[in-house]
């Protein structure tokens, strides 16, 4: 029992070490250049996908703004003008981007042929199987493009590919020893892939949409459940207004830990140059932390 808890101490700290190393470039929102190799991507999920595979091959331009909550953003003439000085846009999904195709017909899908595990849940970068094909489904649309860099994007992509192995068995150690299998999310319904694949039960107050508030009703069943468990951590999201997880939090005696849904990311964040893999730690540590799990 002890060398398992070692062991899965010396994967994190490892997982830790080489997402530490992973592009922290002090990143900042870039324009279109003339006679540059553009890309636009619409929220954050392609953008550090894109980071991770390409490096520094392409200007990347990410046109939800950091800080900006992403289900609730609206294209402007500048988001119409950097897609167009772009050669590839790339975005998430219909469901999510609805206004993508909109704007650029050619715009391409990350997230076309991923089986639909659980359809009201479209967050499905948080499967990592899901994430890396559609790192790969990015790298072959820039490899067609400019096959001149087609050797630099494969290595990035065996790199993130190992990355992400990494992370599964981080995931794969520490989950089966949470003592508590419940996440009470005072949020969106964002995390349901990582209930799925790690058989966790998941409660979140708002839609996948984000385009209702819980109700007094609702919110009442949750402040139940979570005392009644005796729940000693609930989960919310930096994007949020957190007013509604600190009345739960007073109410119940809970604590607040974060999770990170990666579409949306603060101006921080951003600046720290997060990645895909150092958020999806900072979720299992939290994780870890709110449901006891050792390790």
């Amino acid at each position: 029992m002890k060398s398992r808890f070692i062991k899965t101490a010396v994967l994190l700290l490892c997982a830790a070490v080489f997402i530490s190393c992973s592009a922290k470039d002090g990143q900042k929102p870039k324009q279109p250049q003339e006679g540059k190799f553009n890309i636009a991507v619409s929220s954050y999920v392609p953008y550090t996908l894109a980071k991770s595979v390409l490096g520094n091959a392409a200007n990347l331009t990410l046109l939800i703004p950091p800080g900006t909550e992403a289900h609730a953003f609206e294209p402007s003439p500048k988001t119409i003008k950097e897609v167009k000085q772009a050669q590839i846009f790339f975005y998430t999904s219909n469901h999510l981007e609805p206004w993508a195709l909109k704007i650029d017909p050619r715009a391409i899908m990350l997230t076309q042929n991923l089986p639909q595990v659980l359809p009201g849940d479209p967050h499905v970068w948080m499967s990592f199987d899901n994430a890396e094909t559609m790192a790969k489904n990015l790298a072959d649309s820039v490899i067609k493009t400019r096959p001149v860099l087609q050797a630099e994007i494969k290595q990035n992509l065996a790199s993130f590919s190992d990355e992400i192995k990494t992370l599964k068995q981080a995931y794969f150690q520490v989950m089966p020893t949470c003592k508590n299998r419940t996440i009470y999310h005072v949020g969106h319904l964002a995390f349901g892939y990582i209930a799925h694949n790690y058989n966790l039960k998941f409660k979140a107050l708002i839609s996948a949409d984000m385009d209702q508030e819980p109700s007094a009703k609702e919110i009442a069943e949750i402040v139940k459940a979570i005392k009644e468990n005796e729940v000693k951590y609930i989960f919310s999201e930096e994007q949020l207004n957190p007013a509604l997880a600190h009345t739960i939090a007073e109410e119940t005696g809970a604590e607040i830990l974060m999770l990170n849904t990666i579409e949306g990311i603060t101006k921080e964040e951003f600046a720290d140059g997060k990645t895909y893999q150092q958020l999806m730690l900072d979720n299992l540590k939290n994780i870890a932390v709110g449901l006891d799990c050792k390790g």
